[in-house]
């Protein structure tokens, strides 16, 4: 079986005999002017009388010549054998690849295994690709599946009779712009809108020069655990069933905390049950609760003015300067706009006095931040989306990490007891890592937004259209499930 030498291995092959070529041109530039003085001194000896003397030299002469012209032959031949063995290529091969860079302007090639059966998928025309378009996007509007190869091959040799494999038509839709890879989070789209990118710039330009005027910063949230929350694998043996997952998720328990980079805020941690079986834990919690923690464990622990990150969950943003909408009385709109000294005609239409609300609604106030303000601190909002620039968010997964790791067989009391000591477990260098990872997301989203720390603004916080208080019905409700994220680089 003949072995294939590849393009590189070729070229350097032809290199080495061009050089040697080059060499052999010079030899040959000096053979030639050898054999003219040798013909000039046979010319001067043909002019002399003949004797034996002369007829001996000039048979010496012919000699001399026939030597110069077999130690050319040999010299080459010689070369090409040296180069043989040194290479494993034969003679007859270097001779190929010298005829073939002679001809081939420098460009060398490697020649592919032949196939000699013809394709069986070559006649697919654009009918046959709108079928396999039409059968994706079945798979996924009509059928509810995701279409994976397998199946995709059983139906198009069902529908077009297809007789290519499951490689084939991993090749063909990798032609026509399909593409294998991570299912797109709803999340990552979400945050590119432009006014939540606005809102993110904000918040770390704002966020930055608070840092740098020296002024501490507190990360505050709410999060949840079921009683039978566990590890999903553990180790397990032919004696040894390890644990057994509950198939009812059991009481809910309600956790809000609040820490800083130097540890948990004293006395801060709030751990209630609950008995509601909504997937979202925000239902468990309300305003009157959540500025009932603020009064009672949080702003009577904090012994400096700090400067308060937290989301826009609906019970941290109600408001208390709330304009009247569509679903006040008519009257009511009216003393609205009184009281604010906003004029008026008394045959307006409610449309048109709903105009003139918008039209001079105020900046939003909110109870936490006024309640929080009046005790000297500063609220920063998170922008929608973005809980991976709360740090408590991490303090979170290692709590929820502990909890499982030692809940077995555990009662109701001593379960919240567990929740209390893994809380208690997280040290301050625990706390002060996961600031430092925030900081570097923050970087991270700078670096990608390209922000500077130059002309740093005022983060002014407008949830008029873009947030939820828990009375009103005309505004955005943002709020997210929280759960263990994970930040690699």
């Amino acid at each position: 079986m003949n072995k294939t030498i590849k393009s590189e291995v070729r070229k350097l092959l032809f290199c080495m005999i061009s050089k040697y070529e080059e060499k052999k041109l010079v030899k040959q530039a000096v053979l030639r002017e050898k054999q003219d003085c040798l013909r000039t001194v046979t010319v001067f000896l043909d002019s002399l009388e003949d004797n034996a003397r002369t007829a001996e030299v000039k048979q010496a002469i012919k000699k001399i010549t026939d030597l110069d012209q077999k130690d050319m032959m040999k010299s080459q031949n010689q070369y090409l054998e040296e180069l043989s063995s040194l290479t494993d290529v034969s003679v007859i091969t270097l001779k190929r690849i010298k005829k073939e860079g002679a001809v081939n302007e420098g460009v060398w090639r490697t020649p592919g295994k032949k196939r000699p059966h013809p394709s069986k998928v070559s006649n697919l025309d654009s009918f046959d690709m709108d079928v396999i378009r039409n059968k994706i996007n079945e798979f996924y509007i009509v059928r509810k599946q995701v279409p994976t190869l397998r199946s995709l091959l059983v139906e198009l040799k069902e529908s077009i009779e297809f007789g290519g494999c499951r490689e084939t038509l991993r090749r063909i839709l990798l032609a026509n712009g399909y593409v294998f890879k991570k299912n797109k989070n709803e999340r990552s789209l979400l945050i590119e809108r432009y006014d939540i990118a606005a809102w993110r710039h904000r918040f770390l330009r704002t966020i930055a020069s608070k840092r740098a005027e020296g002024k501490p910063i507190i990360y505050l949230d709410e999060t949840y655990v079921h009683k039978t929350y566990k590890p999903k694998k553990c180790w397990q043996g032919p004696s040894t069933s390890g644990i057994v997952e509950n198939i009812s998720s059991g009481k809910r328990y309600i956790i809000v905390h609040a820490g800083s980079e130097k540890g948990p805020v004293p006395n801060s941690l709030l751990v209630f049950s609950t008995k509601s079986k909504m997937a979202d834990y925000h239902h468990d919690m309300n305003s009157t609760n959540f500025n009932k923690w603020l009064q009672e464990k949080l702003i009577p622990n904090l012994n400096e003015p700090y400067v308060i990150v937290m989301d826009n969950a609906s019970y941290h943003s109600v408001i208390i300067n709330k304009a009247p909408t569509s679903q006040n009385r008519k009257l009511e709109i009216q003393n609205w706009l009184t009281l604010n000294g906003i004029s008026f005609e008394t045959y307006n239409s409610k449309a048109e006095l709903l105009c003139l609300v918008n039209q001079n609604t105020p900046e939003p106030i909110y109870e936490a931040d006024e309640l929080l303000s009046l005790n000297g601190h500063e609220v920063l909002r998170l922008p929608p989306y973005h809980c991976d620039l709360n740090a408590i968010e991490l303090i979170w997964s290692l709590a929820k990490r502990n909890v499982g790791s030692k809940n077995v067989s555990r009662t109701p009391k001593e379960f919240e007891d567990l929740i209390k000591q893994s809380f208690e477990c997280i040290t301050a260098d625990d706390w002060k890592k996961m600031t430092d990872h925030v900081i570097h997301v923050e970087d991270k989203y700078k670096r990608r937004d390209n922000i500077t720390e130059n002309n740093l603004e005022s983060f002014i916080i407008n949830l008029r259209d873009s947030s939820d208080s828990s009375d009103s019905d005309d505004s955005l409700h943002v709020e997210f499930l929280h759960s263990d994220f994970d930040y690699s680089d």
